[in-house]
């Protein structure tokens, strides 16, 4: 993707600019921001082909206007650059081509996207096929290169971040960026890969993204030292100023799990130094699919407005800096001579949602409809990412109660949407087939795709009287199981197997809620269109049986992922995150 921004036919993009061709396509009339400057300009802009060639008054330029046809009048409206997503996960529910297709219509033409999800289900053979099918789409795919997973791996996966698939995949033309870093704990102790790693990207000049929350000032410096350059994870203002003091490229987050933006905003606002407004970024985080009704960076945009951010400074955090920071701002961030035409029309620049959508040139949206086709990707012809399950679930591996050496019984609180909280519970006499210890207690278990294994402990916080939900979309790619009914629990399971994956729920006896996920079991084929009210129904569901957060859906990706405290469910066991120590072993299934 890289190689296709950089690309230009400098002769005739010369030759437009020079008055000698006639422009492809001409927008008239408009204002157009500058994003160096600042200033609302009176400006016509002339294209030649997916490039700009002027921006200013034609006839002072020399130039003169193509047909009719090729004329756009963009009088009393406002012309901005095409947004930015610096920090997208685009398989949340979703997948690429359908997130594409969704935010495009809102303005947002170019993403740079996390390579998790593809990197460790599919060879470097596929997935360079699908990166070349993916390059055909309208918004513009870059790339991260992960240099550890966000899951505990079982033994025949943890090759996959073990050498030179890492350094392959760090050499990929369309990957501007390592990280983001989950566990950065093996780089400030100096383990050899992970430090060459970034040694190799810092070389090439890309960027290497942090993921640490909470952490001390001292350990960002650290960090800092080690080569990482930029972090998402400010939860207050005082956060953002020490990422920014230390030299971060810091990324202000509006997301479906932490609407943070507000506040960051407002907390800068009060700060009696000059805000570095240069430094910032905006980003979404990876929403899930109920967060898109509302829109993209375009909602991120609106969101930092109402909270008092000046427009100019809200554009230029989703235009110009990012494409600076990624060292592509010749090419991408701004409406001047030589860059490609990513543009958006809007009424005002009080309102960022457009009214009109050019990407390379070309218009594609209109008033949020798509006017261009999108290249179908043959999901099919990736094997890896369409494997069944070999396993099948059983109430009986589901009746006992988890238990610790001497009898405790291990319980999840969950605090929010993410984080847990370890409690011990003695156990009662017995087993007991359904769990009925109250509304609130849940079994919680991540059982192996492949049927070996279970790991489980009783879940408070989640909901009430859920019999059984299960959700093949998690952080392991394994099967979670949440309930009081083993019975209920065994047959969302197995539903979920049959179709190779899905969110399956079933109550009073009855299968309630079911949205199958064939890719991987992570992903629907749907569009976004179908996707959304589908993921809506089922967070009103579980606000039905009291679930106290906003997104449960992140809720099933991080209860087995071992970068957040405290205690999560893995292929060893229960695992205390911290100490790295097995709590409850994991329970072999014949």
């Amino acid at each position: 993707m890289t190689n296709r921004i950089r690309r230009q036919d400098l002769e005739r993009l010369i030759q437009t600019a020079t008055g000698k061709l006639l422009p492809t396509r001409v927008l008239m009339g408009g204002r157009v921001l500058n994003v160096f400057t600042g200033e609302l300009e009176l400006a016509d802009v002339a294209l030649c082909g997916e490039r700009i060639a002027y921006v200013g008054d034609l006839k002072n330029g020399g130039l003169q206007l193509p047909d009719s046809r090729r004329i756009i009048d963009v009088t009393d409206k406002v012309l901005v650059p095409g947004y930015i997503e610096p920090h997208a996960h685009p398989f949340q529910l979703y997948h690429p081509v359908t997130l594409a297709a969704e935010v495009l219509k809102g303005g947002t033409t170019t993403l740079i996207n996390d390579n998790l999800f593809f990197f460790t289900r599919m060879d470097p053979d596929h997935w360079s096929r699908l990166l070349e099918e993916l390059d055909r789409l309208p918004v513009k795919m870059l790339w991260w290169a992960r240099l550890d997973a966000q899951a505990h791996l079982s033994e025949e996966s943890r090759f996959l971040f073990g050498g030179d698939r890492v350094s392959g995949e760090l050499k990929r033309p369309s990957v501007v960026q390592a990280g983001e870093l989950t566990d950065w704990t093996p780089l400030l102790e100096g383990e050899e890969s992970r430090t060459r790693w970034v040694g190799e990207v810092r070389e090439r000049g890309i960027r290497v993204e942090g993921h640490a929350p909470g952490a001390s000032f001292r350990t960002l410096s650290r960090l800092a030292a080690a080569g990482v350059t930029g972090d998402h994870e400010s939860i207050s203002a005082g956060e953002v100023l020490d990422r920014l003091r230390l030299g971060y490229m810091t990324t202000l987050r509006h997301s479906s799990l932490r609407p943070d933006l507000p506040k960051l905003i407002k907390g800068l606002l009060q700060w009696k130094g000059e805000i570095p407004w240069h430094r910032l970024m905006l980003t979404t985080d990876g929403p899930t699919p109920p967060y898109l009704g509302r829109g993209f960076v375009d909602y991120a945009l609106k969101t930092a407005m109402e909270a008092g951010c000046p427009p100019v400074r809200a554009y230029q955090m989703v235009t110009l800096n990012p494409a600076g920071y990624y060292r592509l701002d010749e090419h991408l961030g701004a409406i001047a001579p030589g860059r490609i035409a990513d543009i958006n029309i809007l009424s005002s620049l009080e309102e960022p949602v457009p009214e009109l959508v050019v990407a390379d040139g070309e218009p594609v949206a209109d008033r949020r409809s798509l006017l261009c086709s999108f290249p179908e990707v043959d999901w099919a012809g990736y094997p890896t990412l369409n494997r069944r399950w070999r396993g099948w679930v059983r109430p009986e591996h589901l009746n006992e109660l988890p238990r610790a050496r001497g009898g405790k019984i291990p319980v999840l609180r969950l605090l929010n949407p993410v984080i847990t909280k370890l409690e011990w519970r003695e156990s009662p006499e017995g087993t007991r087939p359904n769990l009925p210890l109250d509304g609130e207690d849940l079994l919680v278990a991540l059982a192996d795709r492949d049927g070996k294994w279970i790991t489980k402990a009783l879940v408070r916080g989640f909901g009430r009287n859920i019999d059984g939900l299960v959700s093949t979309y998690n952080g392991s790619e394994d099967l979670l199981l949440v309930g009081r009914n083993p019975a209920a629990m065994a047959r969302a399971a197995n539903r979920a197997l049959e179709q190779g994956g899905a969110i399956t729920w079933v109550q009073n006896g009855e299968e309630v809620y079911n949205l199958p996920l064939p890719l991987a079991g992570k992903t629907s084929l749907l569009p976004l269109s179908e996707l959304i009210p589908r993921t809506e129904e089922f967070l009103r569901r579980m606000k039905e049986h009291e679930h106290p957060f906003h997104d449960p859906v992140y809720t099933f990706l991080f209860l087995s992922s071992t970068h957040l405290p405290q205690v999560r469910l893995t292929a060893d066991g229960l695992m205390q995150i911290k100490e790295k120590k097995v709590l409850v072993p994991a329970e072999r299934l014949n």
